[in-house]
């Protein structure tokens, strides 16, 4: 049953890699999220870290990272994926190792003393036992490591706002999004539930904030002329209500044995 789901969505972002980067560079949104996730990266990993992408996808985040002079490992279940993660590297000219493997398979990963970990645009959505994932990532990561996520919120505020303001109740994220022809299984959770039940035992929260509390991408675009203020309100309420946006971002130190 496990390897029918992890092939599902292997299937499905193999389908969606030759276009996913330019799918989220249209999205004004998605491309504001990452520059934010830059910036988080940038003022807590050091420039030359030995860093561990769990769910790359194409490798955005990895090559930012490399071209900082980090050592990086980008692992995913596709292969699509990281073939495309390949070929940015080599037009870039970093190096990046590159492992197809499912973040639930963490555990046969040849490789520890990484001084971070990241994984962004919601691969933790997919991922079975985030507590087992939690364990690994412990083990894997040298003293006070740094682990930064960015998944998606179980409550997004302009998403209810815009089914109330068309006169629908407000319902539930869809938890089985079709993503590239397959129906895949996705996680939307509470940010501090997650650090409680998950990453409370091995690491300390050391920040927390929303992302996408008021952006939604079809406001970005319809009032173009005032989206940096947006933007900026965007930041301040994230900060306040971590547990209202599309996305948040939990940034993690692991606890010092």
């Amino acid at each position: 049953m496990e390897h029918t789901r992890l092939d599902a969505i292997a299937r499905a972002h193999d389908t969606l890699a030759p276009t996913y980067d330019a799918t989220l560079a249209r999205n004004p949104v998605a491309s504001w999220m990452r520059e934010r996730l830059w910036e988080h990266y940038a003022r807590v990993i050091p420039p030359h870290a030995r860093v561990l992408d769990f769910t790359a996808g194409t490798g955005a985040d990895a090559l930012f990272l490399a071209k900082r002079g980090a050592q990086v490992v980008a692992l995913d279940v596709s292969p699509g994926m990281l073939e495309e993660l390949n070929r940015r590297a080599q037009e870039a000219r970093v190096p990046i190792e590159t492992h197809v493997l499912a973040a639930e398979y963490l555990d046969r990963l040849d490789a520890s003393d990484f001084d971070a970990a990241i994984s962004s645009f919601a691969g933790l959505g997919t991922i079975e036992n985030v507590p087992r994932l939690a364990h690994t990532l412990a083990r894997l990561l040298e003293p006070r490591g740094r682990l930064i996520v960015h998944t998606l919120n179980s409550f997004c505020l302009w998403e209810t706002s815009n089914q109330i303001a068309h006169l629908r109740a407000p319902h539930a994220r869809s938890t089985h999004p079709q993503i590239g022809g397959e129906f895949i299984g996705t996680r939307f959770y509470k940010p501090r539930d997650l650090y409680r039940d998950a990453f409370a035992s091995h690491f300390a929260l050391r920040e927390l904030y929303a992302l996408s509390v008021i952006a939604a991408p079809t406001w970005v675009t319809r009032w173009k002329p005032i989206a940096p203020v947006i933007f900026r309100m965007d930041r301040a309420l994230g900060r306040l209500f971590p547990a209202a946006g599309d996305f948040f971002v939990m940034g993690l130190e692991k606890r010092s044995a």
